[in-house]
């Protein structure tokens, strides 16, 4: 499959069956994520993977937006890590943008090999953080929740193919 058609094809999924995740294509996954490019190759993102009974029912206890999916990778990184420029002062820190660019690189390699996904940002990160005992340093950026889509609910949203025409969303100059 082309890329563009692997974007296209890729949905949020917010059903998924109870058919687990196999773990190469877990690994793969983690694969695209741990190789994905980040501000200055600081690599400042790590995965914390939710797979265990007990795991999934905490999160799953602190939000819906684990969707009763099979896998739930927390997208965190070490804010004390990120890059923050110091040629220029206009407050910019890496972090969500590296964590995004890594979750984007899984979700896709995950469409890839039949796997359904939900970025998740639905959510108060702190309190997640606090009831998984988060370092101080320590940011969730996204849950990223992965398994198969179930057959009958698991289906893009009716909003999915709605796009705006190209030249409202690019402007040549």
């Amino acid at each position: 499959m082309s890329f563009i058609d692997l974007a296209r094809n890729r949905f949020s999924c917010r059903a998924f069956s109870e058919q687990e995740v196999e773990p190469e294509k877990l690994m793969q996954v983690l694969e695209a994520g741990r190789i994905a490019p980040t501000a200055v190759n600081g690599q400042p993102v790590f995965i914390k993977v939710l797979h265990s009974p007990e795991a999934l029912k905490k999160i799953r206890g602190i939000t819906r937006m684990a969707y009763n999916a099979p896998v739930v990778l927390m997208v965190c990184y070490d804010d004390n890590k990120v890059y923050t420029p110091t040629t220029y002062m206009d407050n910019f820190k890496s972090g969500i943008m590296d964590s995004s660019i890594i979750a984007t690189s899984m979700m896709m390699q995950a469409t890839d090999l039949g796997l359904a996904t939900l970025w998740a940002r639905g959510f108060n990160a702190a309190h997640i953080e606090h009831e998984f005992g988060f370092e101080p340093n320590i940011k969730l950026a996204c849950l990223l929740d992965i398994g198969y889509a179930d057959p009958q609910n698991g289906v893009p949203s009716p909003r999915h193919d709605v796009r705006k025409p190209m030249n409202e969303f690019a402007e040549k100059l």
